[in-house]
């Protein structure tokens, strides 16, 4: 049951370097105001099938929530790469 927001959230992921209004279409209204946030290349599609779905990105607030984190969990955030990582502790060295 958990791998199939995994799943959902690759595939937006994957939607989200080749965005079109069809594919925005397909999309929940959640998935479409995220896709809003971390692509303002995509922000004017993104706000015309919002308008067409008269709806408003804070009434999915929770929803994007759950997104990020999941997206931020699997390191799929585009800040995670450039993130520094915490020091190991092999062997009692600093």
């Amino acid at each position: 049951m958990r791998a199939i927001p995994i799943v959902l959230l690759f595939l937006v992921s994957a939607c989200a370097s080749t965005t079109s209004p069809e594919k925005l279409k397909g999309m929940s209204t959640a998935e479409v105001c995220y896709l809003g946030m971390v692509e303002p290349e995509s922000r004017q599609m993104v706000d015309s099938e919002l308008q067409a779905r008269k709806a408003n990105c804070n009434d999915y607030a929770a929803e994007i929530a759950k997104i990020q984190d999941q997206e931020r969990r699997a390191g799929m955030t585009p800040g995670d790469a450039a993130a520094p990582k915490p020091a190991s502790s092999g062997m009692g060295r600093y």
